[in-house]
């Protein structure tokens, strides 16, 4: 694999230059111990601005993945003494990699949810439906995907498990792209939101079993329209 980088052009420059060098320090390109392209090289090659640069060394930097020697450069740091951000290691995950983890967390916070859901989580979930249905008359596709990743965040904090709702925002982030990606290509599959009634229902039932078979149809049905994205 050549260790050229390759020009961004996007709204969110900083996070698609630090998944660049992110995924060429991940694959060795730039190994541990190695001196990274300069500030200008960068620029040129990435085709940003000295500001978005600066920025995406100072996050990685923050994540003990680079460390700026002054007068000399920016270097690899050894990844077993880094600490990299679970958001951007999620960046450079594979589908099926992300598939496993939502699976894991998405089933699991919905059955907690339904164990320890309160009045209010309920109220949240609903509103978060409402605002899907509001999104989708309007035809606004980016409101629709917000208020769909609000109910699954608040599916997650209704499981009554802080930690596991936190990891669940993390998701959200990468999960927010994919999704804007899949609806402009593929429009707005009805049918999940027949799956996310279902899935509050059950959740207000108290039902931890339908929970999870609602769940499970949920995530089965995004990884059946992203493949089809592939084709």
């Amino acid at each position: 694999m050549p260790s050229h980088l390759r020009p961004v052009r996007s709204s969110k420059l900083c996070d698609l230059v630090i998944q660049q060098i992110q995924e060429k320090i991940s694959l060795g390109i730039f190994p541990a111990g190695a001196k990274i392209p300069t500030e200008p090289a960068l620029m040129a090659q990435l085709g940003v601005g000295r500001s978005t640069v600066r920025e995406a060394i100072r996050v990685l930097v923050s994540a003990g993945l680079l460390e700026v020697r002054q007068g000399d450069g920016t270097y690899v740091l050894d990844r077993k003494s880094g600490h990299e951000p679970l958001e951007y290691r999620l960046r450079r995950a594979t589908a099926q990699e992300i598939h496993d983890v939502r699976r894991i967390i998405e089933v699991e916070t919905a059955r907690l949810a339904a164990l320890n859901r309160t009045q209010a989580d309920i109220d949240a979930m609903r509103d978060c439906l409402a605002r899907k249905k509001a999104a989708l008359t309007a035809g606004d596709s980016h409101g629709y995907v917000m208020a769909d990743i609000a109910f699954h965040s608040a599916v997650a904090m209704a499981s009554g498990n802080s930690l596991l709702a936190d990891l669940y925002r993390s998701f959200c982030m990468v999960f927010q792209d994919f999704l804007d990606s899949l609806i402009a290509d593929r429009g707005v599959n009805q049918y999940q939101d027949h799956i996310h009634n279902g899935l509050l229902e059950a959740i207000a039932g108290q039902n931890p079993e339908q929970a999870v078979h609602f769940a499970m149809e949920a995530l089965d049905r995004t990884t059946s329209d992203a493949k089809a994205l592939e084709h």
